[in-house]
């Protein structure tokens, strides 16, 4: 048995029924007789030895396998609407679709105002945005859910067909809330630090990951009172004096301005990280356009 014996046929029919659970709606839909959709389906269980679907009280529902080989006719389904665009964007230079995957930094406080200058320039390039912590990110681009991802911190891959491109420099500040003692203080040291309660973004966060990097680098390891998976919940936490944190500047610059936090001024110890784009090669122009505009946005932090 060889990948021929899979047509597209077969998927195209499967993957309606799979959607409709109903093979009279998927014979309207494919404009087809009910009786070729299910000698399809029936063909396909044959010839693989499997059963997709179940019937029960005159109702079809997903097997197992079923389910499993639904998701991967959904992925042949995305493949074939980007090859679809692959060869519109031959003559449409300026229009497409950009599925973007970003760290919650990227996403929520240095995306927004230049999307919004991206899209002055390209309107008729769709982009989409999803938002989640690095290792989130970087799982959707390997399984093709997105076409770039911009992440915090150098990630760590072994995947040779993804391009990895570092495009702005963010630094990390220690920042408690006005009310805690080293508001008023002149500078801390880190042995004064280390016996603060951190409150630290969850697990697999690149902030948090850099932070404790570069930490272990002076032998010190904080005590992670909190965790969180939102930044705005750290700054709210800070506020109200519940412990200590380190943020992007991006993240807590207004704050800092109305006093709402302070920075803790910690003696020889500074943090910075890079922002890195990270893309499987594609031939997706829009994607093109929106890779050099970052680039070209950020040029002079990248060096």
């Amino acid at each position: 048995m060889n990948v021929a014996d899979l047509s597209l046929h077969h998927v195209v029919v499967f993957n309606s029924v799979a959607k409709t659970l109903n093979m009279s709606k998927s014979a309207k839909e494919l404009l087809v007789t009910q009786s070729a959709v299910s000698q399809t389906i029936k063909d396909l269980e044959t010839k693989f030895s499997v059963k997709l679907f179940l019937r029960k009280n005159r109702r079809l529902y997903l097997t197992e396998e079923g389910k499993e080989f639904y998701y991967y006719t959904k992925k042949i389904f995305d493949i074939l609407e980007e090859a679809k665009l692959c060869l519109e964007n031959f003559n449409t230079l300026k229009k497409g679709r950009v599925s973007i995957g970003a760290s919650m930094t990227i996403g929520n406080y240095l995306l927004p105002e230049f999307i919004v200058k991206f899209k002055q320039t390209y309107p008729d390039i769709d982009l989409s945005l999803f938002i989640a912590n690095s290792s989130e990110v970087i799982e959707k681009l390997r399984t093709s859910e997105i076409d770039l991802a911009l992440i915090e911190g150098l990630p760590y891959t072994n995947d040779k067909s993804i391009k990895i491109i570092r495009f702005a420099k963010d630094k990390l500040t220690f920042i408690c809330s006005p009310q805690h003692k080293f508001a008023s203080q002149q500078k801390v040291t880190l042995k004064e630090l280390l016996k603060e309660q951190f409150i630290m973004r969850e697990r697999g966060s690149g902030t948090r990951q850099i932070i404790e990097a570069e930490l272990a680098k002076l032998g010190a390891h904080v005590k992670v009172a909190y965790e969180f998976n939102n930044p705005e919940a750290i700054k709210n936490a800070v506020s109200c004096n519940l412990g200590i944190s380190a943020l992007s500047e991006l993240i807590i610059k207004n704050e800092l301005q109305m006093g709402m936090l302070k920075e803790i001024p910690i003696t020889n110890i500074k943090i910075y990280r890079w922002f890195y784009m990270m893309r499987i090669n594609s031939y997706n122009k829009a994607q093109t356009i929106f890779e050099n505009y970052l680039l070209e946005t950020f040029k002079n932090q990248s060096k």
